[in-house]
């Protein structure tokens, strides 16, 4: 497959909500400002499969009336092809990719590879997945200190059990998936799942900012919000292999557009 870092590529421009709900074609609002991995990595298979598409701002903190009124949610990514139902599952942002570009596919066709695809993308992107672990770790580290939950502990529903496993959780998926990377490199390959990239690795690539935030000259985040994703819990940061943030640093510079467009 082609790398997208060889395609011509123009520069993302956000348009009004406004404009985005009502047009034609592919459509998807991302939360501006922030790497938010389920948008990023939406985004980024968007690009891949070389669909052209129209992007609109969800804005953090913010009521965003029009995008709730539209799809059901005040959350980001929220995507929509034509007069279909908005999505905003990465499951089912996932499928509608596949449906409109099959030719550059991002979910395997063997049975076997695309369950482990499908089951390893569900462990990063689902519920008490590797990001939602990383919120619920955040949102406790804050309620420890005398905080409150929030509106991020009520999007993820934090609660003080799985607060309290949040770390523990995402480091078991770090051990696993640098496994998992040894095992693919001993096979001779480069990717999460077979012997090219798929929904796994995007996925992968955009969630390790939560745990290790890109150089500012790659994700060109305001410096006030930098430190947000610099304050990872020591236990978690000494999980981190060499292997999963090589892979993730490959996989950013070959299918990702860079500084992300944020």
């Amino acid at each position: 497959m082609i790398p997208l870092m060889s395609q011509k590529r123009a520069a993302m421009k956000y348009m009004e909500v406004g404009d985005v709900i009502p047009a034609e074609g592919l459509r998807i609002i991302l939360l501006r400002g922030f790497p938010s991995p389920w948008g990023q990595a939406a985004k980024a298979m968007i690009e891949f499969k070389s669909l052209d598409f129209k992007v609109g701002a969800l804005q953090a903190g913010g009521e965003n009336v029009a995008v709730k009124g539209w799809s059901g949610i005040n959350s980001a990514p929220v995507v929509a092809w034509n007069d279909e139902t908005p999505l905003n599952r990465w499951d089912d942002i996932l499928l509608l990719l596949e449906r409109l570009a099959p030719d550059r596919p991002l979910l395997p066709e063997d049975l076997l590879l695309r369950t482990e695809c499908l089951g390893l993308s569900y462990a990063l992107c689902g519920e008490l997945g590797f990001g939602w672990n990383r919120r619920l770790d955040g949102v406790h580290r804050r309620v420890q200190a005398g905080g409150e939950a929030g509106l991020i502990g009520d999007k993820y529903g934090y609660n003080q059990a799985d607060g309290e496993r949040a770390a523990q959780r995402s480091i078991a998926f770090l051990q696993y998936l640098a496994k998992r990377l040894q095992s693919q490199a001993e096979q001779g390959s480069h990717y999460l799942v077979g012997s090219s990239v798929t929904a796994a690795d995007f996925y992968w690539a955009a969630f390790s900012n939560l745990v290790v935030i890109q150089s500012p000259e790659d994700c060109p985040l305001d410096p006030s919000i930098r430190p947000i994703f610099e304050q990872v819990d020591p236990t978690v940061s000494a999980a981190v292999e060499p292997i999963v943030m090589a892979h993730r640093d490959r996989i950013m510079k070959d299918f990702f557009k860079l500084p992300m467009e944020l």
